[in-house]
C-alpha cells in the first residue's frame, strides 16, 4: 500500500472519530489507482431494530482535479430482506460553472460529503437493509475518483 495511500486512509478515520458520535456503520471503497469500475460497488448492510430512530446517511467522495468531468452520476439503492425499497439515480456536482472545484482539499485531491436524504432516513420494519452505490457514468473504468465512503448514525426520534 503506497505512503499516499495509507496517508489517505488514516486521515479518514481521523476525521470520523473526530466529528462525535461513533456511526453504526461506515464502509469505505477505495478504487485502485483511481479507476472505478462500474462493477465496483460500494455496499454496507445495517440491521434496523429501532424503527423509531431517524438514521442519518452521508456518502464522501474524494476525487482528484484530474478527473474529466464537472459531475457525477450515481445510481443507489436501498434492499430489504425482500425487496427492494428505494431506487434512484442522483447527479453530483462536482465543480461551478467557472470550473472550480466545490470540494473541499488542498492540492490536486478534493472532498465532497453529501447526505442520503436532507431529513434522515426511516426504515418502515426492522430487519436486514443493505446500501449500494455504483457509478453511472459512460466512462469504464471511470477515472479520477479515489474513493467513497459511506456513513451510516442514528439519533433517537424526539416526537
Amino acid at each position: 500500500m503506497s505512503k499516499l495511500k495509507k496517508t489517505s486512509i488514516l486521515l479518514f478515520v481521523l476525521l470520523v472519530i473526530s466529528c462525535g458520535k461513533k456511526p453504526i456503520v461506515q464502509e469505505l471503497r477505495t478504487n485502485n489507482d483511481d479507476l472505478w469500475w462500474q462493477d465496483s460497488v460500494l455496499s454496507a448492510d445495517i440491521s434496523i431494530s429501532d424503527t423509531s430512530a431517524i438514521y442519518r446517511v452521508s456518502l464522501r467522495i474524494r476525487h482528484t482535479t484530474n478527473y474529466p468531468y464537472s459531475n457525477l452520476y450515481l445510481f443507489r439503492d436501498v434492499l430489504s430482506e425482500t425487496q427492494t425499497e428505494y431506487q434512484d439515480t442522483i447527479e453530483i456536482t462536482l465543480n461551478n460553472s467557472e470550473g472550480a472545484w466545490l470540494g473541499k482539499g488542498v492540492g490536486a485531491l478534493k472532498t465532497i460529503n453529501l447526505p442520503y436524504h436532507k431529513n434522515g432516513v426511516k426504515f418502515p420494519r426492522p430487519g436486514d437493509y443493505r446500501f449500494r452505490f455504483y457509478h453511472g457514468m459512460r466512462d469504464e473504468p471511470l477515472r479520477g475518483i479515489k474513493d467513497l465512503a459511506l456513513i451510516i448514525s442514528s439519533e433517537k426520534n424526539n416526537y
